[in-house]
């Protein structure tokens, strides 16, 4: 049993591992679900904060993109193109495949009230809301994913050092239901650290 046990742990440890690496690698009418993205109002990792790691130089003025009015609109193309001045390694396929099994992970950690999974993957805030509607609800509940249905950039931009990437999601819910959630993902370009978290949640539309 003991030795099963560990096994078992070592497994978990190695898959967060993996997901953490792919979503990271430098070289990554519809009605709501019942969980923080509905309940909790929309969240935003605090201006400056810096994911764990070595600060890297950030850009001079010359090297960074002109600035550009929030309100002014902007393709998707010219977003990606930004973050790329300031992270040239940005895989677009390779992070979407980690924004995929992130997505996956979280629905199942928050369904079975699983925080210590859920720590690594969140901003401070989304964390915070995460965490108090696990303790309220007091004790788990059915995973409701059956299964993605598909996984496109929706907006990236930076925000300072920020990069913010919103992905949406489509997928299957329990009952043969579809939800669309946008997620947005946030990284400190100024840092060592490859990992991005999740800084967002909010239903999308059709």
């Amino acid at each position: 049993m003991l030795e099963s046990i560990v096994l078992f742990a070592v497994i978990a440890a190695f898959l967060l591992y993996r997901l953490l690496s792919v979503l990271g690698q430098r070289t990554g009418e519809e009605r709501q679900r019942p969980n923080p993205m509905e309940r909790t109002p929309e969240t935003a990792m605090p201006e400056g904060a810096a994911a764990p790691g070595k600060i890297l130089p950030f850009p001079g003025p010359s090297q960074r993109p002109t600035p550009r009015p929030v309100d002014e609109p902007r393709s998707l193309l010219e977003g990606v193109a930004e973050l790329k001045q300031f992270d040239g390694s940005f895989d677009e396929p390779q992070f979407l495949s980690g924004a995929r099994m992130a997505f996956e992970m979280i629905v199942k950690a928050f369904a079975e009230g699983d925080s210590a999974a859920l720590r690594p993957l969140l901003s401070d805030d989304v964390f915070r809301d995460f965490n108090a509607a696990i303790q309220q609800r007091g004790g788990p509940e059915p995973v409701p994913l059956v299964r993605v249905i598909a996984a496109d950039l929706a907006d990236v931009r930076m925000d300072g050092p920020l990069a913010l990437v919103t992905v949406r999601f489509v997928s299957e819910q329990t009952g043969g239901e579809e939800v669309i959630d946008l997620w947005t993902f946030t990284r400190d370009v100024r840092t060592k650290d490859p990992n991005w978290q999740l800084c967002k949640t909010r239903a999308g539309a059709a």
